[in-house]
């Protein structure tokens, strides 16, 4: 910039749109045009794209190789579009400056491009990792949750917003001088100082990261101005009840803006907070979650209007900056209505939420459980856990190595064993072998929790919700 250096950073997911092809930099009075992206070494010779399918149902990547990658996602079962083969990864860009922008070009920037977030999870095995919860009301299914750790999140550069052929995707690079190159279609000063090129690459930009990352699905599908009102309303509550910043928390509805099946939460900062985690695996963190969310829609705790905030002057009838509008969703401001969520987020605010500890569904991880019992009882006391909608455990009929016992139940993260004991353990020499194996297993670091037949269950699990969860009701 000018007659030196200057370098300008930015979030990779900012990045990708505010540094995109032939955006405009406003720097120390001036402006700046992005002329060129700096490519890696060799890329003159053979430019490095990478090549994926993104399902348009759920969001979900699928990396392609050699082979073709899947024809199913492997997240939702739907049938995979063709692949997108021209990605060319972000990394740093050079501008020059402009001494003024036309008419076309300002309305570009105001308009700007059109963005595909996809995201993928962590392998586990030849699975991928994630955890998953369920919220009912009253046996009613109200959300489907999935959270993963150090997710990849893609966000890609389709082109501008308001281009006139939707199918042709990306922009020209000259890969021998890492320039933008203009289109027939594009503004006659876009490329104003950009000279003829030999040859020119149709690519998308796109930038990857890792997070924590959290995907909500509401059941029954919800409307347009429904789904962005709920993205505003809980992306607000959840940094509320967690006390984030602004910039601590992201969020966006998959699969893109035309098909919109679930939100997409994830954790911005750095190393994260920490915090969408709870949403899966503290049953009543949702709940809380959607109270939070009444109360900044301006409703009171039974669904009651309170018409605006404490402070405000004037009645809030659909949206306004004390709610659900910010500077960062001002393209949704038309949509957001915060009456047409009031009754989901009230079901919600009384839901239950039940978690499954693995990286499945909680009926296909229950089912599972079931198989590996030993006995009936084994059997209902895992129905009684369903019923209750209380923590599942992560495995069944486990032989720890250290204690010389086979447990009934074990609960991975919390370190935890349940024996649910039938009437031949008390018998003298069963009960003074079984207080052996507890007192080893203690010392291992584990807790153990032992059931008698049908004697308590309620009360004995009520008492270890660092185990089993609450009960929410």
């Amino acid at each position: 910039m000018g007659n030196r250096d200057n370098f300008l950073s930015r979030p990779r997911f900012l990045a990708v749109t505010e540094f995109g092809p032939f955006s405009t930099i406003y720097y120390e009075g001036s402006k700046y045009a992005i002329t060129k992206a700096i490519l890696p070494p060799g890329s003159e010779q053979e430019l490095r794209t990478t090549s994926v399918k993104c399902c348009e149902r759920c969001g979900y990547l699928h990396p392609v190789n050699e082979v073709g990658g899947p024809d199913l996602c492997v997240r939702c079962g739907a049938e995979l579009p063709r692949p997108r083969s021209n990605l060319l990864r972000m990394h740093n860009v050079s501008t020059v400056r402009r001494e003024r922008i036309n008419s076309d070009e300002e309305e570009r920037q105001r308009l700007g491009y059109q963005v595909l977030t996809g995201i993928s999870f962590p392998p586990h095995g030849a699975q991928p990792a994630f955890q998953s919860a369920q919220a009912f009301r009253e046996s009613r299914p109200l959300a489907e949750l999935t959270f993963s750790q150090a997710a990849s999140i893609w966000r890609m550069n389709l082109g501008w917003a308001q281009r006139k052929n939707r199918a042709d995707e990306g922009f020209l690079l000259d890969p021998e001088r890492g320039a933008w190159l203009k289109r027939p279609s594009d503004p006659d000063e876009l490329d104003e100082q950009t000279p003829a090129s030999r040859r020119a690459v149709q690519v998308i930009p796109y930038v990857e990261d890792r997070k924590n990352a959290l995907l909500l699905r509401p059941e029954p599908p919800l409307t347009e101005m429904q789904f962005a009102s709920l993205l505003a309303a809980l992306k607000s509550a959840i940094q509320v009840s967690y006390q984030l910043e602004e910039s601590e928390l992201a969020a966006e509805i998959l699969p893109d803006g035309k098909t919109q099946r679930e939100l997409l939460f994830y954790e911005a900062a750095e190393g994260g907070a920490g915090v969408l985690r709870q949403l899966v695996s503290d049953p009543g963190a949702l709940p809380r979650v959607a109270r939070v969310a009444l109360e900044i829609c301006h409703f009171g705790p039974d669904g009651s209007d309170q018409g605006r905030a404490a402070h405000a002057t004037e009645s809030c009838e659909a949206a306004c900056y004390d709610c659900l509008m910010n500077y960062n969703n001002q393209r949704l401001h038309r949509l957001l209505d915060r009456k047409a969520i009031r009754d989901y987020l009230l079901e919600l605010a009384a839901s239950q939420v039940a978690t499954s500890p693995v990286g499945t569904s909680r009926a296909e991880h229950l089912r599972r459980l079931l198989n590996q019992c030993e006995s009936d009882l084994e059997r209902e006391f895992l129905q009684f856990l369903d019923e209750h909608r209380l923590a599942l455990p992560s495995r069944a009929q486990v032989f720890i190595e250290e204690a010389a016992t086979r447990v009934d139940f074990l609960y991975d993260s919390e370190r935890a064993v349940v024996y649910v004991d039938g009437p031949h353990h008390l018998y003298p020499e069963r009960h003074a072998r079984d207080q052996q194996q507890e007192r080893l297993l203690r010392l291992k670091g584990y807790s153990v929790l032992r059931l008698a037949a049908h004697q308590g269950w309620e009360d004995q699990v009520r008492a270890r919700p660092d185990i089993f969860g609450g009960h929410h009701e």
